[in-house]
């Protein structure tokens, strides 16, 4: 309902959060793989948090608009990248360890690690889903994100991975379909994590008798 109701807002906060990735994707093309990655670490968590702070009151029946997005950019920045930070590394050395498997024989030791980076991102996903959101609902610190993230991902496993198999299949779509679909399949999969992320919170503070995700933490 959130979605139909604000479609041309939802529309035109997937062109914005484009335009504000537009700069690492072009890189990624063009630009030596460490700056290109560093570029990104600067632009797309940001964009994301950006555009889940607006879905964010959105899905709350708030008032809001571009500029939601727009003011959330600076203010979630930090944090935001802070995040994006943590999957830089195992994301770089994957990508640097991908033409080991082109030799005749890989060794035993490149596939752990692989199989171990690959672990690694799949777990940040896992948190991601979390995390981001609860920036965007309840403004919290990075670290208090990520340890509530690892309490709502790990409790609400099938969430966690209903949304991971969403992500994967709209990325088939974007890849196979038509690159046009990230305009508005990012919007879309934000608001079904902005309003997961509501869900379970809801219940863990029914669950606990908390009256805030942050309860006896610090924000920061």
């Amino acid at each position: 309902l959130s979605l139909w109701e604000n479609l041309p807002l939802v529309v035109l906060a997937g062109v914005v959060f484009c335009l504000l990735c537009a700069p690492a994707v072009l890189l990624l093309y063009l630009a030596p793989l460490v700056p290109a990655v560093l570029v990104a670490v600067l632009t797309v968590p940001p964009a994301w948090a950006a555009l889940l702070a607006l879905e964010a009151r959105i899905a709350e029946d708030r008032k809001a608009n571009l500029g939601t997005m727009l003011a959330a950019w600076p203010r979630l920045w930090t944090r935001s990248v802070g995040l994006g930070l943590l999957a830089a590394f195992p994301f770089l050395v994957g990508l640097l360890t991908l033409p080991l498997l082109s030799a005749p024989q890989v060794p035993t030791v490149v596939w752990v690690g692989l199989a171990a980076d690959a672990f690694g991102l799949l777990l940040l996903a896992a948190l991601y889903v979390y995390a981001f959101p609860l920036l965007a609902l309840h403004d919290l610190g990075v670290g208090v994100a990520l340890r509530n993230a690892l309490i709502l991902s790990s409790r609400h496993i099938l969430n966690t991975l209903g949304l991971l198999a969403m992500a994967v299949l709209f990325g088939f779509g974007v890849a196979y379909i038509s690159p046009g679909l990230l305009v508005i399949l990012p919007p879309i999969w934000g608001l079904f994590i902005i309003n997961n992320c509501r869900m379970v919170v809801a219940e863990e503070l029914e669950r606990s008798g908390a009256s805030s995700p942050t309860a006896g933490d610090d924000r920061r």
